[in-house]
């Protein structure tokens, strides 16, 4: 910024101690003379003409009785200067974060419309950044590495050598985190929660998603669970998960739909709500081939027992009789959607994979 005739053009750039250099230079006045008018050292007057300390708002009263300058202006250039800096300092960081970009999926987050799309790199980074509601990739790591929700995904391997994308995976759990956020829940209560698995179970004979969701969402929220569903982002190899949130305290169910028919999307529903009533309060990250443990062994038992009950499944085993008729007999007798039944034959081997699988409802992200 330059005074010509004292009046100011603007350039953001300009350094105050500049535009103070080019009036005492017109004023035919030495530094030192300045010093003495401002009652000021002589070194601190060539540090603020040097750009080495800031000029203060003191200062610039003190200029305003030596030039007759509104103090205003002094401040103002030194505002502008300062917001300047940080916005170069602001946009070398942003170019370093653009080199960790391709670690990222932002081109799938920007066509599921998870991130607003960006026209260039450093827009890419702002986008993203706010997307996760940090100032730095660097952060973002240093949080999901040490934070509880995070870190059980951050570290987790499938068990047949398959990796799963870690980058791909906090991003979908940062998407289940900003639509849970848009549901309000109770208080969460394993009573009332126990107290509602039949009802939970009867949706799963309802096809429309357009139905039972708002109505699965609905009843989970009575009890302290936001259920979401969010599509899978590739790489992350997720099914569902659950975690807590302590403000206000309730549970999350996110489910990515990965399978996309009703058979896997109830079970795992089921497994992710057994693992909200039987096991403590930590993140459980289901993926199709995650290590057996005893946990994930009750959570299986849990959801497989809720929808088709022991002795009933046990009795049609029995009974070596798995044609179509006779599974939808089944299902109608325990009242259950005959796909569930039939997802549960394929898994055990009864039948194979491609067998009865019109039975099945199949579901599409609508993307």
């Amino acid at each position: 910024m330059a005074i010509s005739g004292y009046k100011v053009k603007p350039n953001y750039a300009t350094v105050p101690g500049d535009t103070l250099r080019e009036v005492i230079n017109d004023r035919q006045m030495t530094q030192k003379e300045l010093a003495s008018r401002l009652d000021l050292t002589p070194k601190h007057v060539s540090n603020i003409i040097n750009g080495e300390v800031q000029l203060t708002p003191e200062t610039a009263k003190k200029l305003e009785f030596v030039f007759n300058v509104d103090a205003s202006f002094w401040n103002s250039l030194e505002k502008n200067y300062q917001e300047y800096k940080q916005n170069k300092v602001a946009e070398a960081k942003l170019k370093k974060q653009e080199e960790l970009l391709k670690s990222f999926p932002v081109k799938e987050l920007e066509r599921k419309k998870f991130i607003e799309k960006g026209t260039s790199a450093s827009e890419r980074v702002n986008n993203l950044l706010k997307f996760f509601g940090f100032v730095s990739f660097d952060a973002l790591k240093a949080y999901t590495v040490n934070d509880n929700n995070f870190a059980g995904a951050y570290r987790l391997a499938v068990s047949n050598g398959q990796v799963v994308d870690n980058n791909a995976l906090i991003s979908w759990i940062r998407k289940g985190d900003i639509e849970a956020a848009k549901i309000n829940t109770g208080a969460f209560s394993k009573e009332i929660a126990e107290s509602s698995i039949n009802d939970l179970r009867s949706l799963t004979k309802v096809i429309d998603p357009q139905i039972f969701i708002p109505q699965l969402q609905k009843l989970c929220a009575s009890f302290g669970v936001a259920v979401v569903f969010v599509p899978e982002i590739k790489g992350s190899k997720v099914c569902g998960m659950t975690r807590w949130m302590s403000v206000p305290q309730k549970a999350i169910i996110q489910l990515s739909l990965r399978y996309k028919t009703n058979d896997v999307l109830w079970f795992t529903f089921f497994h992710e709500l057994g693992h909200i009533l039987k096991h403590k309060k930590e993140p459980f990250v289901t993926t199709p081939t995650y290590v057996s443990s005893k946990i994930e062994e009750e959570a299986n038992d849990f959801a497989a027992n809720i929808l088709i009950p022991p002795i009933e499944y046990s009795a049609f085993i029995q009974e070596g009789d798995f044609s179509n008729s006779s599974v939808q007999n089944f299902a109608k007798k325990i009242d259950i959607h005959p796909g569930i039944v039939v997802g549960r034959l394929q898994k055990e081997r009864y039948i194979e994979y491609y067998q009865l699988t019109d039975l099945k409802t199949r579901y599409e992200w609508n993307i």
